[in-house]
């Protein structure tokens, strides 16, 4: 299959995901605008739960059509920066949908939510408030929950499930903090030099797509949790092509 032709198909297999945010920005209401002399933007009146996953998924969605848009023309290196971002999001909204029942996960959640809502404010004299949640919390709740259902299985020599959401993070963080390494990536050929405008026509071409191929799983899995964890069955009930996307997620 060429690249141009798979691609192609990625963009396809988004579309279920695109109705969802459609059909979960309608459910919620609009957002108002808010006005001020150094301040302008949209902010819903009370958010909750379910406006901070579709704000996440929203951005995650967002990321991976840019990131398609960026492999028609090879930006390795940019594509790794916005998958990033996409590992964070979907983390994020299965942290806070996570199965962990206890009051204390719970309470994680409420602060978490209650913080990232609190932080509206972006006119130039805002206080610049710092990350509501680390990461690396993040890691350990979902990789406690993927641990133990692994525990009911083969578990021998298996990596933690932290270890590899760590190891998934950190490579492509390298990427954002553009740190050497990953600047050496963009260099090569006959004569050697460092490409600007893409790799396409190198084999990280292949590596793209393979990439895009996998964060696509990735995002689709999201919503599949998104979707039974917010009870959003009206959604697949409601339109046709989300309910065969969703029945056949279970069969993949």
């Amino acid at each position: 299959m060429s690249i141009e032709i798979a691609l192609r198909d990625l963009e396809e297999k988004l579309e279920p995901l695109e109705r969802i945010i459609r059909l979960f920005t309608a459910s919620l209401g609009e957002p108002t605008l808010r006005k001020s002399d150094d301040e302008r933007g949209f902010r819903y009146e009370a958010p909750d739960v379910q406006h901070f996953c579709l704000l996440k998924a929203v951005r995650a969605l967002s990321g991976l059509n840019a990131t398609i848009e960026l492999a028609w023309k090879g930006y390795t290196q940019e594509i790794a920066v916005l998958m990033r971002t996409l590992i964070e999001c979907t983390t994020h909204i299965e942290f806070v949908l996570e199965i962990d029942v206890s009051e204390q996960h719970q309470a994680v959640v409420r602060r978490y939510i209650n913080d990232f809502f609190a932080d509206d404010q972006r006119s130039p004299t805002a206080e610049i408030r710092r990350a509501q949640i680390e990461q690396r919390k993040v890691h350990a709740t979902l990789g406690r929950s993927l641990d133990k259902i692994a525990a009911r299985g083969e578990t021998e020599g298996r990596t933690p499930a932290e270890r590899l959401y760590f190891n998934s993070y950190r490579i492509f963080s390298s990427y954002v903090h553009a740190k050497y390494p990953e600047c050496m990536d963009l260099y090569g050929g006959k004569p050697g030099q460092f490409h600007l405008h893409g790799m396409n026509g190198t084999p990280k071409e292949g590596e793209n797509l393979e990439i895009l191929q996998t964060f696509t799983a990735t995002l689709m899995n999201c919503f599949v949790r998104m979707i039974q964890g917010l009870n959003l069955r009206r959604f697949v009930e409601a339109d046709p092509i989300i309910g065969t996307w969703y029945r056949k997620s279970f069969e993949s």
